[in-house]
């Protein structure tokens, strides 16, 4: 399988338009947590040792980006978004309400949710006829 990857320069464009939009501290607190969370996902998805689906590697985004704090602020809103563009730039669309995003994301931001209900979470919201579409090749 062929996936599309988020490129770092996107997630900290992404960080930004959060900040500039919703608030907080600018800068990075921690480059290797950012950069190791971009790695990740590509190394869950080349090494594995299970197959692992879109929603395991959304989790790994979110999880990630949510509870290693590599950004002085902005870390859930930044994790919610890029977690969400990989999946779109897959073609892959959740369904889901607002007050259940940010419960969601409370959740996994404080430990209470793992990267497994992490994934568990987000594969339930996936809409079904959206993972049959064609992934575009990098």
């Amino acid at each position: 399988m062929t996936w599309n990857w988020v490129q770092p320069a996107t997630v900290y464009a992404v960080h930004d338009k959060q900040l500039s939009a919703h608030g907080g501290s600018s800068g990075v607190r921690n480059l290797n947590a950012v950069e190791s969370v971009l790695s990740r996902a590509q190394n869950l998805a080349a090494y594995g040792k299970l197959p692992h689906d879109a929603a395991d590697l959304a989790a790994a985004y979110i999880h990630d980006l949510a509870t290693n704090h590599g950004f002085s602020d902005g870390n859930k809103r930044t994790a919610w978004v890029i977690g969400r563009l990989f999946l779109a730039i897959n073609n892959i669309k959740l369904q889901f309400t607002h007050v259940d995003a940010i419960n969601f994301m409370r959740a996994v931001a404080s430990g209470s949710k793992d990267e497994v209900e992490t994934s568990d979470w987000i594969r339930q919201r996936i809409v079904p006829e959206t993972m049959s579409l064609p992934r575009s090749q990098e």
